[in-house]
């Protein structure tokens, strides 16, 4: 009888694994919206960037692709900057592909590339980080968590179905809420992937308060780029920068006044390792100072200083685009 009894054991815990798995991919395919805003932005950023028009058709535009974390997401404005560029004359269109909680750049530009989207002006604010560690023999998959979101994409469900349970009376019910990260899914589109962060914007007018600082805060200290200056990531990036003709730039991120002491005009150290490793050149400080008054939250800027951010990086690029021009009309 245990003979008999252990096939039928094992097929009823296959059966039933196999069920409990279709029933949580099926309910995480039908409610996409119950995953916190980020993580709502970051899958339809990345599947625009996959699939989607990112640019558009006309050989004569000039495709400027910014990437970034949550700095960008809510820093750049791809609307300002392209009207900026028309008032010079200029016929851009830009993207903002800053990620959440993310320094990924390499995967959709390279996605990009390969389907007759690549920019001809490639913008960078993160260095590039070390290659992970080798493999061995108890360590055969080469990127865990690439596996676990491909075996159970739906992980995290029911972490996210409590969070948002518990969030949605703040919002007004649990419909409201939904709709709410709907919306924020069709505007991160529509505003070419800009996105305004208020999860953590806690101040009246969603600017923080001119007195505000953090214990961390070191305003005597220079925060310089480090980068390791060999990389499996440099050596990608060349590659994509060189076979699709890019003009790839370092362009500054940016602080909060007090947080670190005033950048240095340019970072020759981190200059002559880009001139050394990469196809890219550094243009401006590592990162701008502005005050509080210009951010959401302790990192994020708001409207007006997102406005203010862009405008400068047009300033640095201006001259610049011009050679992306060229490209465009090749």
């Amino acid at each position: 009888m245990t003979k008999r009894g252990a096939p039928s054991a094992i097929g009823w815990t296959i059966l039933f694994f196999v069920a409990s798995w279709a029933a949580f991919y099926g309910l995480s395919r039908a409610l996409p919206y119950l995953k916190n805003g980020s993580d709502v932005v970051f899958d339809a950023k990345l599947r625009w960037e996959e699939k989607g028009q990112v640019f558009p058709a006309d050989p004569a535009v000039i495709r400027v692709l910014i990437f970034g974390n949550s700095k960008i997401l809510a820093g750049f404005l791809p609307s300002r900057f392209d009207q900026m560029s028309s008032a010079n004359h200029l016929n851009v269109v830009s993207f903002n592909s800053g990620f959440p909680g993310s320094d990924l750049f390499l995967p959709p530009l390279k996605a990009m590339c390969e389907r007759g989207q690549a920019p001809h002006v490639l913008l960078l604010t993160l260095p590039w980080s070390d290659d992970p560690p080798r493999r061995d023999i108890f360590h055969v998959i080469l990127d865990d968590h690439a596996a676990i979101d491909l075996l159970f994409p739906f992980r995290n469900f029911l972490r996210d179905l409590t969070a948002f349970l518990l969030s949605a009376p703040s919002y007004g019910g649990v419909v409201s809420y939904y709709r709410e990260a709907e919306e924020n899914e069709r505007g991160v589109i529509a505003q070419r992937g800009y996105h305004l962060i208020t999860e953590q914007s806690h101040f009246p007018g969603g600017r923080l308060p001119d007195d505000f600082h953090l214990a961390s805060d070191q305003p005597k200290q220079v925060n310089t780029r480090v980068a390791p200056s060999q990389s499996a990531q440099i050596h990608e990036l060349n590659d994509l920068v060189q076979r699709y003709h890019m003009d790839c730039y370092y362009v500054p991120y940016y602080l909060r006044t007090g947080e670190a002491s005033l950048a240095d005009a340019s970072d020759a150290r981190f200059a002559a390792l880009l001139q050394q490793a990469t196809s890219c050149k550094l243009l401006g400080p590592d990162y701008y100072l502005y005050p509080n008054r210009f951010f959401s939250d302790q990192t994020h800027l708001n409207r007006a200083g997102a406005q203010v951010y862009t405008e400068a990086l047009f300033q640095l690029l201006k001259d610049r685009l011009s050679q992306g021009h060229a490209h465009a009309l090749q």
